[in-house]
């Protein structure tokens, strides 16, 4: 049975790490006719993408990936550029279902698909007791998921009208599916279902049970079968991958179903489940259940990527935050994926291919020009912004009257006149996080312009990027916190720096 996991809002567990390993390391470049020549060539990331979110899923659309995941009472959007800068995306509340109603609680595993040119939300949500778990729909007619109103559309369901969790879209052959988990009254086991559709919002047949959970790997905690995911090859060839056992169980991970060449996928007996998992726990990885995933390209569409959630401590069951993590996978001779092991951690690792690559400036010669105040106990200076260490915050002065914002304020020096194409913040952990930014620029010290007030999300350590709406020529900035994430009146931040684009 599937638990609401709570705290998997954005925000959670402390990521610093002192050192990293490297995979693909940045380098310092040097690059003739710059005013300050000496880059770190940002290229690369590290996992998880978020410091929480459950059941990830993502799907792309004129260049914006939107990122969805399990909230429990909402459906929320994060929309990115970047997939590995989801720490940075917009957040977008898009639609909270009604108090009192069958699907007002425990709303589990999103999924935003689009079909026939509208957009379609699809979740599992019940009025309390997890039995009456069932699937629902919201659909919304504007060119982008961000905008314009979401109109109920009702439960998605067969004559059975079971128990249903994790659905999601198959439109193969020209023909519309609905794949999910469904059990008898939300117990064991929890099989995998399809079921043809005549819109987006019905199911017309018969389900058709394809998986049911038979080997030792897919009954840990209890015997489970969820989370399908649709999956064609460059040849075309159908998958689907799913989430065997308890998600709360450190053996939680991945199987596969494979459809037989030219097979119907409304035949179960075309299907075919391998006997191991495709992709699984990693203690050297600090990988612990690592499933409920979903796929993406890169942004010029030459590799394939996984998106899925996983713990970073074992034995951790509910009490420990699921967070997104990204990798790249290949396919094998056979044509089958190969998702490989979850890459650890602390491994860097390039960028989806046609991500932006960044050229970071170095602060061996920055310093502080000013700032309203800091906070002296516990050495929480104003030179711990730029001290390249996500452990040190700069922290406004704890006081008998503390100034409130937007009166706080910071300004690092760079030592000489650069181009900056924008900033990369990194929030502290804890509390006393910063929700809105201006940021000026300067030549001298003395005469400044704004470039904008900017949004951070609430989550600790990751960087937000920051891009000005153009190239700024400035030796110095200023960031003045304008509003915070809660009531507290001393904001602060643990690192600050500059970057370029490369050209």
């Amino acid at each position: 049975m599937k638990r609401l996991l709570y705290g998997c809002i954005l925000g959670g567990a402390l990521l610093g790490i002192a050192c990293q390993k490297t995979k693909s390391p940045d380098k310092e470049i040097e690059e003739p006719g710059e005013n300050q020549s000496v880059f770190i060539i940002d290229s690369t990331f590290t996992n998880p993408v978020l410091t929480g979110g459950a059941d990830p899923w993502i799907i792309q659309k004129n260049g914006i990936y939107y990122c969805t995941y399990t909230q429990g009472s909402k459906l929320v959007l994060l929309a990115a550029k970047n997939v590995s800068e989801l720490a940075s995306a917009t957040r977008y509340e898009v639609w909270t279902p009604p108090a009192g109603t069958p699907y007002s609680k425990n709303v589990w595993a999103p999924e935003l698909h689009e079909i026939n040119g509208k957009w379609y939300f699809y979740f599992a949500a019940d009025d309390g007791p997890n039995a009456n778990h069932r699937m629902y729909v919201v659909e919304n007619t504007s060119p982008a998921p961000t905008e314009g109103t979401w109109q109920f559309k009702g439960q998605v369901a067969d004559a059975t009208n079971q128990w249903a969790i994790d659905g999601t879209i198959l439109n193969y052959k020209g023909k519309l599916y609905m794949l999910w988990s469904g059990a008898n009254t939300g117990t064991s086991p929890q099989n995998i279902y399809i079921a043809e559709m005549s819109n987006p919002w019905t199911i017309s047949g018969q389900r058709v049970m394809i998986a049911a959970p038979t080997y030792d790997w897919e009954k840990k905690g209890n015997a489970i079968n969820e989370g399908p995911q649709a999956l064609l090859n460059p040849q075309g060839r159908l998958f689907v991958i799913y989430s065997g056992s308890g998600f709360w169980e450190d053996g939680y991970c991945l199987g596969q179903l494979t459809l037989k060449e030219n097979g119907d996928p409304m035949n179960a007996a075309d299907w075919t489940k391998k006997a191991t998992p495709v992709f699984s726990m990693s203690a050297q990885s600090s990988a612990y259940g690592p499933g409920h995933n979903g796929f993406f390209k890169s942004p010029d569409g030459t590799e394939d990527w996984i998106i899925y959630h996983a713990r970073g401590v074992p034995n951790g069951g509910d009490a420990v935050a699921r967070t997104p993590r990204i990798q790249r996978f290949t396919w094998n001779a056979d044509g089958s994926p190969n998702f490989g092991q979850p890459e650890p951690l602390e491994l860097t690792l390039r960028r989806p291919s046609g991500e932006p690559v960044r050229l970071i400036y170095t602060k061996t010669k920055w310093s502080i020009a000013g700032f309203s105040s800091e906070e002296s106990n516990n050495s929480r200076l104003a030179t711990r912004l730029i001290d390249n260490s996500l452990s040190t915050y700069w922290i406004t002065r704890y006081s008998t009257d503390p100034t409130d914002y937007p009166n706080h304020w910071i300004a690092v020096d760079m030592d000489t006149t650069a181009g900056v194409d924008g900033f990369i913040i990194s929030q502290k952990a804890g509390d006393r996080k910063i929700k809105e930014l201006e940021i000026q620029t300067s030549t001298n010290n003395t005469t400044w312009e704004s470039v904008g007030v900017y949004t951070l999300n609430n989550i600790d350590l990751l960087k937000q990027y920051v891009s000005l709406p153009q190239q700024k020529q400035c030796r110095y900035f200023k960031l003045i916190p304008v509003s915070g994430h809660d009531t507290q009146k001393q904001p602060g931040l643990a690192e600050v720096s500059a970057f370029r684009l490369k050209n």
